[in-house]
């Protein structure tokens, strides 16, 4: 892997975060671009919910959640799994 390809992976991973950020617990399987490389990611989340009691309302939390790295390709369309793999692990 080159030093270009581990940027490109670190500035997807950083986008892809704040994606998912925005999510606010709602799965989904999205892509996010690079300058040579594109990256399916399948994020799932479950949720917890707590019904309140006499002092607080009702409210949910995020109990678990998951992100797969489905495939990053390159310029030719071609999967690299190597680079998969490094992105879900700084994903995750």
């Amino acid at each position: 892997m080159t030093p270009n390809t581990f940027t490109e992976l670190l500035t997807i991973a950083d986008r892809a975060a704040s994606y998912i950020t925005k999510l606010n617990g709602e799965s989904r399987t999205f892509e996010i671009e690079g300058a040579t490389l594109t990256a399916v990611i399948a994020y799932e989340a479950e949720i917890e919910e707590d019904g309140g009691d006499y002092w607080t309302a009702p409210s949910w939390s995020i109990k678990r959640e998951t992100v797969r790295v489905e495939a990053v390709y390159d310029e030719a369309g071609e999967d690299d799994a190597e680079a998969a793999e490094l992105l879900e692990k700084q994903l995750n």
